[in-house]
């Protein structure tokens, strides 16, 4: 009985040890992870729409993950309201494109090191989903449907300290009703 016990200890050991190397951390977290975390949280709050991971939103988030960190900043030409040049053609939301009036955007950028799908959720609500779409101002006498499609990537910012800094690049679009 004794040798069952130390067995037994030994294999519960070897579990929880393994439960901390399954990369709990920012970077294991998934599109889902964070459409479930917002859907909770949209929940609480009351509202009732809906994230729902999808693959063209993922793509552009790609699309602007891979663009180098001047080109993801804003310039003065850009203004104090708008999103960078770059950006605004991978959204679609430049002058003639193909979200520029058919479906509300937003994007955004959040940490990602050292916290879970939660803390990145929470941070996406209340830094990026809070605000107007970018192109609201276009969009005027219309609603965003109450479906809302989101995708992510992974990204780097340089802090000011100089390091490397992980950030989930986040877009989210609901149709125009």
């Amino acid at each position: 009985m004794k040798m069952l016990k130390k067995l037994l200890a030994i294999v519960l050991t070897g579990a929880m040890a393994l439960t901390l190397l399954t990369a709990c951390g920012g970077n294991a977290v998934r599109d889902k992870n964070i459409a479930d975390a917002l859907n909770d949280i949209a929940k609480a709050k009351g509202e009732k729409v809906t994230f729902t991971p999808r693959a063209k939103e993922r793509e552009l988030a790609k699309k602007i993950a891979e663009l180098s960190e001047k080109e993801r900043s804003k310039t003065k030409e850009d203004g104090n309201n708008k999103l960078p040049k770059k950006v605004m053609e991978i959204l679609g939301l430049n002058k003639g494109g193909a979200n520029e009036e058919s479906c509300f955007v937003w994007y955004g950028a959040v940490f990602a090191d050292e916290i879970g799908a939660a803390g990145q959720a929470y941070n996406v609500m209340n830094n990026t989903l809070s605000k107007n779409a970018a192109n609201a101002d276009k969009l005027t006498g219309k609603k965003p449907a109450d479906i809302r499609y989101m995708g992510t990537a992974l990204g780097t910012i340089t802090g000011l300290d100089g390091k490397q800094t992980t950030v989930r690049i986040i877009v989210v679009t609901a149709e125009a009703k």
